[in-house]
């Protein structure tokens, strides 16, 4: 038997046999795995607190016979307080879904990990609104793919794009030459998509805008994902 250890994301959980439960996590250096936790739905089980959604643990796992097993699990951060806020969780089962979905076997995914982890992060402390966070979120994630658009200048004609802006899957486009399909931006949320998607991924987070302009970079991260894949988000229906 060969024996992995690692630090990996729980996100998705799913109830196995009487009592076990079998786990999909978002694990640094190796990607995704899927591990069985044995007994972890036993109330005084050791794997009980790491085999929860959210929660980030520090694994060592076992493998034979084509599968994963925990052998070992301490928890190092469980996001508990994003639980009790609505938005931040329905925010948090989004970024859930979205690596779910999207992540490929045996490919290290070290970047998104560690989105990921900042955006829950942010969202348990409840210091941003979580549609701000979410919204960070999915426009680092496509720079993570290689699919973040241009936002310095019009991608048409490459005049300055700061006022009447649009928004189209490829970047910014000015108003003499909007798309059909697109987003119109204010002045306030150009320059905030540029923030979110030059700087330093710590600093993504941190900008102030008002309600109406985290509004404009959620539609417009919206836009990108409806034009990249071809699934409907659950989560992404409660968003407000």
């Amino acid at each position: 038997m060969e024996t992995v250890k690692t630090r990996g994301l729980v996100l998705k959980e799913y109830e196995a046999g009487e009592s076990d439960k079998r786990l999909l996590l978002l694990c640094k250096d190796h990607g995704r795995i899927f591990a069985y936790a044995r007994g972890a739905r036993k109330p005084k089980s050791k794997f009980m607190a790491a085999a929860q959604l959210f929660t980030y643990s520090d694994f060592v796992l076992t493998t034979g016979r084509g599968f994963h097993s925990v052998t070992q699990a301490q928890v190092i951060e469980s996001f508990y307080d994003l639980r009790t806020d609505y938005d931040a969780l329905t925010a948090a089962h989004l970024i859930m879904e979205v690596c779910e979905r999207t992540l490929l076997e045996d490919t290290s995914c070290d970047d998104l990990l560690l989105l990921a982890l900042k955006s829950l992060g942010h969202l348990s402390k409840q210091k941003l609104p979580p549609i701000q966070v979410i919204g960070v979120f999915f426009l680092r994630f496509f720079a993570y793919y290689g699919l973040a658009p241009d936002t310095e200048s019009c991608i048409v004609c490459s005049e300055d794009v700061e006022a009447d802006a649009f928004f189209s899957v490829e970047g910014l486009v000015c108003r003499l030459h909007k798309p059909n399909y697109s987003v119109k931006l204010s002045r306030a949320a150009v320059f905030a998509l540029r923030h979110i998607l030059k700087g330093e991924l710590a600093a993504a987070f941190r900008f102030n805008a008002h309600d109406s302009v985290i509004k404009e970079i959620w539609d417009a991260s919206q836009m990108l994902w409806r034009c990249h894949f071809d699934w409907k988000l659950k989560a992404a229906e409660f968003i407000q």
